[in-house]
């Protein structure tokens, strides 16, 4: 799955042209081009917004690679990226149009922090609580302008506040779904 990501955002950035139809766009969403909730995440707004994507998602390989599981992390990723979208969509007016991964392997990061921590880590509960503690930080704060200088784009830190409510609601979902299906076999 991070390998299909990572390809995806990579073969996009190359391919400029496609970008117009597959960006996160207010007005597109308006017209029904739903894909855009997904496809958004895809694109970036320049190579240093990729690379440094890529690198949050590498080192997140590294620090939480044994709670990789392809399944879960697909849904997760799915989950995340529509709830995001339309969190975007209908609680942050001003935003016409959005992209990058960062809000998803915002998502990721509260997910395996969490694993990390059920499994017995004690460095999960800690690498919860900075997450946590980034996105208040940015969403009372502001994201840094240094950062949105080298990107070139507003740093939606709206979208990294979803990802982490994404996590959490696919985390309470994924929970009462084993439990009613553990409960059905009883």
């Amino acid at each position: 799955m991070p390998l299909a990501l990572a390809l995806a955002a990579i073969g996009l950035y190359l391919s400029p042209a496609l970008s117009e139809s597959l960006i996160w766009s207010r007005s597109g969403l308006e017209q029904g081009q739903w894909w855009r909730l997904i496809t958004g995440h895809l694109l970036h707004s320049n190579g240093y917004h990729l690379l440094m994507n890529l690198g949050g998602m590498a080192v997140m390989l590294g620090l939480f690679q044994p709670h990789f599981r392809a399944r879960s992390l697909a849904m997760l990723t799915l989950f995340s990226a529509i709830g995001i979208g339309l969190g975007v969509y209908w609680w942050v007016d001003g935003t016409q149009t959005y992209v990058g991964l960062s809000a998803i392997l915002h998502a990721w990061f509260a997910y395996f922090a969490i694993q990390d921590w059920r499994s017995g880590s004690r460095l999960g509960p800690l690498l919860l609580i900075g997450v946590l503690a980034k996105v208040i930080w940015e969403n009372v704060v502001g994201a840094s302008g240094d950062l949105a200088t080298l990107i070139q784009a507003r740093v939606a830190v709206e979208a990294h506040l979803y990802g982490v409510i994404s996590a959490l609601l696919y985390m309470g979902i994924s929970q009462w779904a084993h439990r009613r299906q553990v409960a059905a076999t009883r």
